[in-house]
């Protein structure tokens, strides 16, 4: 894929779609339950998030004004999908509405093919990308830019011009050129709404003096342009964010059980059996850590959404952890930890492929009742995405 550069560095027109291979085995990878992806599997899109189903981890990316048909890149979250926010482990429902978003899209999972409305034989002819709507990496400008070693170095401010001039932040990156990011200097909108950290406190803009370099997060802006939520002009104060959202991922997924899928099964002629289960990549080490100090963890069936039933904690089945492997250079997706477990009663969830969640040692908490799955209605509701 090629890029069109702009003021913002971004984008091309939607009258002149980039060229696109009619055949590519890695990049048309389909996922199914029980195997992560391939290396490379899938396409990079970036955009704005517009609407989300925190639920469910579904949500729509608006790419630029808008004017491609459709105007947003619907998608599903795959099971083993990672969100990162500010540096950190995140879920959907932490990042804010208008947040620009990049992401690894690949096509739908085996059996998921209706989760997200395919977009018309036309739209597609001139949006490909829009048939790749299963996300396995979701993250914010500044998780996407520092994971890949770049920063921002600020040239100066300029004032603006056109029809709505607006000052800009003139930039150019630091560090080695990204697929799909911005690889040449830039100049982004900045006004009194951006938030300008420094020393772990807002500051002025007069702070911003050139030759810094910054991180930044992004959202729309007017004419094709990008516009700054935030700009972190050190390494501390971006660290305070990150660690902020971190304690929020650790009091999620503590209440919610670290997601995994199950390898094999073996069930005993007199009840229960064993199991061995990997688990899924993306999580902060130290749940990994407290996984594995639970010799006996609970352990639920759960939806490809990773949503679970009502009273999961106590449905869920107590195990004995019989091994613990981690392997190097997992695939995206995997956390690389293997485990076997031996279980007293055996829930019909517990199938090779199928996801699962498991608690450790932390504090029982009562899930809200809409995030249940219980009845009838609920799996219908929960296996498309409703568009608004």
């Amino acid at each position: 894929m090629t890029l069109c550069i702009m003021a913002s560095g971004w984008s091309c027109p939607a009258q002149s779609p980039d060229p696109w291979p009619e055949e590519d085995p890695i990049r048309d990878h389909v996922p199914v339950l029980g195997v992560f992806p391939p290396e490379g599997a899938g396409i990079h899109f970036h955009g704005d998030l517009m609407v989300i189903d925190p639920m469910n981890r579904r949500g729509g990316l608006r790419k630029g004004d808008g004017t491609t048909q459709p105007p947003r890149h619907y998608f599903a979250m795959l099971p083993y999908g990672m969100v990162h926010y500010h540096g950190a482990p995140a879920d959907l429902r932490d990042i804010p509405i208008g947040t620009h978003m990049h992401g690894r899209f690949l096509l739908p999972l085996q059996g998921e093919e209706e989760t997200i409305p395919k977009p018309a034989e036309d739209q597609l002819k001139r949006h490909p990308q829009g048939a790749y709507n299963h996300a396995i990496l979701l993250e914010d400008d500044v998780s996407f830019y520092q994971r890949h070693g770049r920063s921002w170095k600020i040239l100066g401010t300029e004032q603006g011009g056109g029809p709505a001039p607006r000052l800009k932040l003139s930039v150019e990156p630091v560090g080695p050129p990204v697929e799909g990011g911005i690889n040449k200097a830039a100049l982004f909108d900045i006004d009194e709404a951006t938030r300008i950290w420094k020393n772990r406190q807002l500051v002025g803009m007069d702070e911003i003096q050139a030759g810094l370099e910054v991180q930044v997060n992004l959202t729309w802006g007017p004419f094709e342009s990008l516009a700054t939520t935030d700009i972190w002009l050190d390494p501390e104060s971006l660290e305070a964010f990150k660690e902020i959202q971190r304690q929020r991922h650790l009091r999620l997924i503590r209440s919610r059980f670290l997601p995994g899928w199950v390898n094999e099964v073996t069930n005993h002629d007199t009840g229960g059996g064993e199991m061995s289960l990997t688990l899924f990549g993306g999580m902060d080490p130290l749940l990994y850590k407290e996984i594995k100090q639970a010799e006996n963890p609970k352990i639920s069936d759960a939806h490809v959404t990773l949503r679970t039933w009502r009273y999961h904690q106590e449905f869920a089945v107590p195990s004995q952890r019989t091994h613990w492997q981690e392997n190097q250079d997992p695939p995206l997706g995997s956390s690389g930890i293997e485990l076997k477990v031996t279980l007293p009663q055996m829930l019909d969830g517990f199938r090779p492929g199928q996801v699962v969640r498991l608690k450790g040692h932390w504090t029982y908490v009562l899930l809200p009742f809409d995030e249940w799955l219980m009845e009838p209605e609920d799996f219908e509701q929960a296996s498309r995405m409703r568009l608004p």
